[in-house]
């Protein structure tokens, strides 16, 4: 990929145990309106979380250099990814992040799947939702919106789950003190990245900083 100075690019970053392919719309959505993206392939399904990273690595850090402003869409796990990414290479070109049920303070969930035998053996990146996690994000000094699912569906969440969450993560979860803007839009954990609503406020983030004036 050929990159020209003074441009803009979104990458976009799926989350746990899917690919690329779960970004289409937002990725496909954004290119309608004349955005620049690029779509990353991680290995969150078996990798561990430094794989997903180091992958993550790969794909993207020599090209962006060559823009003047990155800006990251980011659905459940893809934003600790990026999160861990901007600390470990300091990045500079940084503009815009957008996390959308990214559960930062971890997921109940998540736990509560460990005691499969098993389970965090086989797919490894897990540990990195966990509420106990390690991973420790310094407060980036960049714009960053929060997007928030409280559509709680499906037995798990309804069992396990307070009503504020979004079928899998907790909505105080996602929240963190480093947010510039928080929207909570009524959609579940596996759909809401997939939502012309949730599109249209990812397209008015990254052209204007904020949430607040949405023009359909």
């Amino acid at each position: 990929m050929i990159a020209s100075k003074n441009n803009s690019i979104t990458i976009l970053v799926h989350g746990f145990n899917k690919n690329k392919n779960d970004m289409f719309y937002l990725e496909n959505g954004l290119n309608k309106y004349g955005f620049k993206t690029f779509s990353v392939n991680l290995p969150t399904t078996f990798g561990t979380f430094e794989e997903c990273r180091n992958s993550f690595y790969l794909q993207i850090n020599d090209f962006i250099k060559d823009y003047n402003s990155v800006n990251y869409v980011a659905h459940s796990m893809g934003g600790l990814i990026v999160r861990d990414y901007i600390e470990y290479t300091n990045q500079h070109n940084v503009d815009k992040c957008i996390f959308i049920a990214t559960p930062h303070n971890g997921s109940k969930l998540a736990e509560i799947a460990t005691f499969i035998p098993f389970y965090k053996n086989i797919f490894k990146s897990i540990n990195a939702l966990l509420p106990n996690n390690k991973l420790s994000y310094k407060n980036l000094n960049i714009r960053i919106g929060l997007i928030v699912g409280d559509k709680n569906k499906g037995i798990l969440g309804k069992l396990f789950l307070s009503k504020d969450s979004d079928g899998l993560v907790e909505t105080s979860s996602v929240k963190t003190i480093d947010a510039n803007e928080v929207i909570i839009l009524h959609f579940g954990h596996k759909e809401i990245h997939q939502q012309y609503e949730t599109l249209i406020y990812v397209k008015q983030f990254l052209t204007t900083a904020t949430f607040v004036t949405i023009k359909k």
